[in-house]
Formats: structure tokens, C-alpha cells, sequence
């Protein structure tokens, strides 16, 4: 029987809205089964819920310590969760806030990243989701002492300002999906 990640994840693909390369790859790893990083610690799905501010046209965006990069919020998905119950667990473990799962848009964008090696982490490619949450840079509160358990540093950018920080390919996918869309 299917899981409610390979349904959703199927559903996805089947819509046709995403790079056919990418999905092509995402069908070839879901055939191979142990989607989560509890079933399989080097290769698998997670999913990232990236802030921003329509209004202001400005991204959340943090210094994370494991990859040393910049990056929006994320994490991943657990043995027996969905696409929603990932974003709903981790957006509460970081931000301290549980996203309404009605506040979330289906997924937007679907990208493969290759994690360097490294002595911080064992994984080696994610599978990443991504979600993006409109939020009012003004009055979003995110708890600060949790996002220090991951981050060195998290600050509201211009897209233009988190361009210049941001070095990973996957990201810059997403905030060039962000730029594009709040033209």
C-alpha cells in the first residue's frame, strides 16, 4: 500500500508543472523505495517552508551551521508524514509557529541537491519540496533561540540582498521562483 508521501509526491509528478528532468528523477528515486532519512539516511525527501513578504518583496532566509550556506527554512520528512505534516512539525521545531496547513499553497518548485561531503551530515542527495508562505516581514515572529539551534544567523533580505548571500543552486532556483512570481 501506498503511503500518504508516495501519493502525494505521485500527484505532484502527475500534474505535469515541473521540470520533466527533475521528475523523471524523483519517479526513478520514489521506485526505489525509503523515502525518509529514517529509512534511508543518504538519500531522501525533505521539504522547506520559505518566508516571504509579498508586499515588501523580501525572503527569511538564514546561515545554516551543518552546510554553512544560506538558506531558506526546511527539514526532513519523517517515516510515516506527508508533505503537510513536515511543513506543519518543522516550521513548529524552527519558527516556533505551526504553519496553518490552509495558509500553504500546494508546492511550487521541486529540485534535487547534492549535499557535499562533509563531517557534519551523512546525507548525500535531498529530494526537496518546496512550499513558500506568505508572511508580513513586520509581524512574523519566529523564535529566536530556535532558530540559533540551526542557524548562525536569520534575517528578513531584498531578493536582490539574499541573491548576493545565497551560493546553493536549489535556493537560488526558489528565490529566482519568488522574484518572477512577485513581478
Amino acid at each position: 500500500m501506498a503511503t500518504e508521501l508516495n501519493k502525494e509526491l505521485g500527484s505532484l509528478i502527475d500534474s505535469g508543472e515541473f521540470d520533466p528532468e527533475v521528475t523523471e528523477r524523483y519517479l526513478q528515486r520514489i521506485s526505489e523505495g525509503n523515502l525518509t532519512r529514517d529509512e534511508n539516511p543518504y538519500t531522501h525527501f525533505c521539504v522547506y517552508f520559505a518566508a516571504f513578504d509579498p508586499h515588501k518583496k523580501s525572503v527569511f532566509v538564514g546561515h545554516h551551521k551543518k552546510s554553512g550556506l544560506w538558506l531558506f527554512n526546511g527539514g526532513h520528512i519523517d517515516r510515516g508524514e506527508g508533505i503537510s505534516d513536515a511543513l506543519v512539525r518543522e516550521s513548529g521545531e524552527e519558527w516556533g509557529v505551526k504553519i496553518p496547513i490552509e495558509d500553504v499553497k500546494r508546492p511550487l518548485l521541486l529540485t534535487i541537491t547534492q549535499i557535499p561531503a562533509n563531517q557534519k551530515q551523512i546525507c548525500k542527495t535531498h529530494y526537496d519540496i518546496w512550499c513558500f508562505v506568505p508572511s508580513d516581514e513586520d509581524t512574523a515572529r519566529f523564535n529566536q533561540d530556535l532558530l540559533a539551534k540551526e542557524f548562525f544567523e536569520t534575517r528578513w533580505l531584498s531578493i536582490p540582498n539574499a541573491r548576493s548571500r545565497i551560493t546553493d543552486l536549489s535556493t537560488l532556483k526558489a528565490l529566482a521562483l519568488l522574484e518572477q512570481r512577485l513581478k
